[in-house]
């Protein structure tokens, strides 16, 4: 939790200097590629990573050189993909630049397939030390890099060299990781079926969660100016930080030791969890509903005039992402009781309300509208998750219902205690006049 801490307020601290550098429609742009980038990436997921840590042969060389092999061979399919449709997705959002900024900016996909799959492995062992230590080396250097490109070229390219910066120096150390990991080409026909037969699920999954992921980023592309997309892009990025390290905690944690004592009655395992998780909770809810109730302090004083508008999202994209950490975490158990079925279905539901109240609120009310829809968007999540929990005994609906009780009660008494001290609220800038769509930006 320490590395990822430090890891964020790295890149928030970056973030920062980019808005000073860069101009918001540039992030608006890289936010559509980056979209793009993820949809290709997981369309074709068949939860390479999610393998190893599952599979009891991932320490066998013949396995996991078969995993590598087939994320190599995936990772130069996509990339071709990424040149074959950069055209007509410039064409589509008529933006001519990224004819040429998506193809360069997915060679990144191509540093991530030859990457080794150490970190995998490592997550199979436990080690989360060294790894942490690792990603945290591997932010840094790369939010250095981002500033530099920024300061000596403040255009598009910025960035741009900055995602393939990171990528090619992950790739790179990721071989200095496990001394006794030796990658070499090779196809082991009996474990890519394994990995299909248990990444089936992964890969449907993979393909909801992109589409409730970034449905709302690639639907406002079109549907708002760019600079507005950019502030979007910046406040849901910062409202993300909260339920990031709980996913980071899901997947890195709590998944490869369900997976590891899956031989434990599920009873048994639930209330060894059972005490832990409402500690992490506690302790969540009282930082959270903090960052909630004064995230928006930090738009007014480290953005300029230009970033504004992200004042009174954060907020409300905050407010909703609640939902998304216990999301997360009841994921990462069913993920760890080799469940992943239920990802699928949680993700599938999201997108469907994604699909109908986006469009309609936005048309209807306007950006705030719109931004409501997308802040509850996880507790249609939620609801499948819970469902499949209480469907393999490992429920803990009343835990979460309690701490959400909490959490919301936390966040009014900061509330109160800011405008008690003449700050106001979080909440006063928000345009509940419904203005123009045009005229949100001030």
């Amino acid at each position: 939790m320490g590395v990822y801490g430090v890891s964020q307020v790295s890149r928030l601290v970056t973030n920062i200097f980019l808005a000073r550098l860069l101009a918001p429609e540039l992030f608006g742009i890289m936010l559509i590629v980056m979209s793009l980038r993820t949809g290709v990436e997981l369309i074709s997921d068949v939860g390479i990573g999610q393998n190893i840590v599952y599979s009891k042969d991932a320490e066998d060389p013949d396995f996991y050189n078969t995993a590598w092999s087939v994320q190599l061979v995936r990772s130069i399919v996509l990339w071709l993909v990424c040149l074959a449709v950069a055209s007509p997705v410039a064409q589509f959002y008529q933006l001519p630049i990224l004819a040429s900024v998506i193809p360069i900016t997915t060679l990144a996909i191509v540093f991530m397939g030859f990457s080794s799959v150490s970190r995998s492995l490592m997550l199979k062992r436990l080690q989360i030390a060294r790894l942490s230590a690792f990603e945290l080396i591997i932010v840094l250097l790369n939010s250095a890099a981002f500033v530099l490109f920024a300061y000596l070229s403040p255009t598009i390219w910025a960035q741009v060299f900055g995602v393939l910066f990171g990528s090619a120096v992950s790739m790179i150390g990721s071989y200095f990781l496990l001394p006794d990991v030796k990658q070499r080409f090779y196809i082991s026909k009996q474990f890519v079926w394994q990995i299909v037969g248990f990444g089936k699920w992964i890969f449907l999954s993979s393909i909801v969660y992109f589409l409730s992921s970034n449905f709302d980023r690639l639907y406002l592309a079109k549907a708002v100016p760019l600079e507005l997309l950019g502030v979007y892009g910046i406040a849901r990025s910062i409202s993300e930080l909260c339920s990031m390290l709980v996913l980071r905690l899901g997947s890195n944690l709590l998944f490869p030791f369900i997976a590891s004592h899956s031989q434990t009655p599920r009873a048994d395992l639930r209330q060894q969890l059972a005490s832990i998780r409402a500690k992490f909770f506690l302790l969540a809810a009282l930082g959270f509903s903090l960052f909630a109730a004064t995230a928006d302090l930090g738009i007014r004083i480290l953005y300029d005039q230009r970033y504004q508008a992200a004042g009174w999202m954060l907020p409300v994209l905050i407010l909703g992402s609640w939902f998304s950490i216990v999301a997360n975490l009841n994921e990462s158990t069913l993920l760890g009781l080799g469940k992943p079925s239920y990802s699928a279905v949680s993700n599938c539901a999201k997108f469907v309300y994604l699909l109908a109240g986006l469009p309609l609120s936005l048309t209807i009310y306007g950006p705030l509208g719109g931004i409501m829809v997308v802040a509850l968007a996880d507790l249609w999540r939620y609801i499948p998750i819970l469902i499949g929990q209480r469907r393999e005994h490992f429920s803990y609906g009343m835990q979460d219902f309690l701490i959400t009780i909490a959490v919301f009660s936390l966040m009014a008494f900061w509330e109160w205690l800011r405008w008690a001290l003449g700050f106001g609220t979080s909440f006063e800038s928000l345009p509940i006049e419904f203005g123009s769509l045009y005229g949100i930006i001030r």
